[in-house]
């Protein structure tokens, strides 16, 4: 199949499931869980190395660091870093090695398991002290959506990767589903307490179960998971690892948040079609495609393959695509140098095609659009935008062809 991850995210975007969730680095967690009081390991960000060691300062005398290089990937204590520096977590005992290890890990990628072989750009680093830890344990809370409610997932396996700990030992992992809306049964807290085998420290369960539980209704959260819980030789729960997602639907609500969202990994042509509320994935082909719809859009990309065409990208711009939208749709796929030819495969439902092909115009206008585009337009109002182009096509250079399969033909026979 044609299908590629990257595109099958896209794909759930534009379905009636819910956007994906805003990924919120360790730093930016901490910060928010400790917002809501949920007790958490000390930590300080970094930028740059000479912060990294300015910053210790306020961990004490004779303080241990856990330098974290702050990248949207799992897998980072066992990751390389793409100049040969290997990992992305280090245990050092003086700022002055703090430091040191800072300035090999920020400005470079750190490449895991989970990265892919590109890797991500570090450009943060993050200082937790080093804890007295006696026991891991692992605490989430995420939507279930089979039960219909949010659901806490608790293990006394912690500090390891909960779907091994799930296949393997499944009896070590337990749920709490909430029912009741910020509600955390008392029995449910008490049972919890001793199958993490800590049942003198119920208050401390309660605790943080109760404040995750604020945080993930408060900050509209699809996941808040600690990885690992930690009860310290000085009888603390703590949090000391976290991940975060925001339900990116909760965007209205959640402004402060969003305004941090790390950019830097992605493709910037991404992060410019995201702003215009367009689903944009770059592939690498010859031939652009601008369609409204995941399902046209999958289907103009394996028709353009089955022609011998290699699509250069997924862009859906949905059933508003008008104006400013429009024209950054237009430049995100006329700019891009691998592109010699352009697809605009349209069918109008709420999308008014007459409209589209105004604002297409108007674009070329003001762009000057130099590849050759070819136009399928079909649905509301299709025969008024067809008349747009008639007469026009070589003063324009644009092939307005309504059949599916022509169409196809044409656009790969330009290339």
């Amino acid at each position: 199949m044609f299908l590629t991850s990257k595109i099958n995210r896209a794909l759930c975007k534009n379905t009636s499931l819910p956007m994906r969730g805003l990924k919120l680095h360790e730093y930016q967690a901490g910060a928010l869980l400790d917002s809501y009081k949920v007790p958490t390991a000390i930590g300080r960000v970094a930028f740059n190395a000479e912060d990294a060691f300015k910053v210790c300062a306020d961990f004490g005398p004779g303080a241990e660091y856990v330098v974290k290089a702050q990248v949207l990937t799992g897998g980072r204590g066992l990751g390389t870093f793409d100049s040969g520096f290997k990992g992305g977590v280090h245990i050092v005992d003086s700022p002055a090695k703090v430091q040191d290890i800072a300035s090999k890990m920020l400005g470079n990628k750190l490449i895991t398991k989970q990265s892919g072989p590109d890797g991500f750009p570090c450009s943060a680093v993050y200082m937790v002290e080093k804890l007295g830890i006696r026991s891991e344990f692992y605490l989430s809370i995420t939507l279930d959506r089979a039960a219909g409610c949010p659901t806490f997932i608790y293990s006394p396996a912690g500090g390891m990767n909960i779907e091994d700990v799930a296949e393997k030992t499944p009896e070590l992992v337990y749920k709490v589903p909430i029912r009741e809306a910020g509600v955390i049964p008392n029995e449910e807290i008490v049972l919890a307490a001793q199958r993490l085998g800590i049942p003198s420290e119920t208050e401390q369960v309660s605790t943080m179960f109760n404040t995750i539980l604020d945080t993930f209704y408060g900050r509209d959260c699809d996941m808040v998971e600690i990885n690992p819980l930690v009860m310290t030789n000085d009888d603390k729960l703590i949090a000391a690892d976290s991940k975060i997602t925001i339900d990116s639907n909760a965007f209205f609500r959640q402004k402060d948040i969003f305004a941090q969202e790390d950019t830097t990994a992605n493709d910037p042509r991404e992060t410019l079609a995201a702003k215009h509320d367009l689903n944009y994935i770059h592939i690498g082909g010859k031939i652009g495609c601008l369609v409204n719809g995941a399902g046209l859009a999958m289907s103009t990309m394996d028709i353009i393959k089955l022609y011998g065409g290699e699509p250069a990208n997924f862009l859906d711009v949905g059933g508003s695509a008008a104006g400013e939208a429009l024209k950054a749709a237009m430049v995100l796929v006329h700019d891009d140098p691998e592109v010699e030819a352009i697809f605009v495969n349209i069918f109008g439902g709420i999308l008014d095609t007459h409209i589209l092909s105004q604002a297409i115009l108007a674009a070329g206008e003001e762009i000057k659009f130099t590849k050759p585009i070819v136009l399928r337009l079909k649905g509301l109002n299709s025969d008024k935008a067809e008349l747009l182009f008639r007469g026009r096509e070589k003063e324009l250079n644009m092939h307005y062809i309504p059949d599916f399969d022509t169409a196809a033909q044409k656009v790969v026979s330009l290339c």
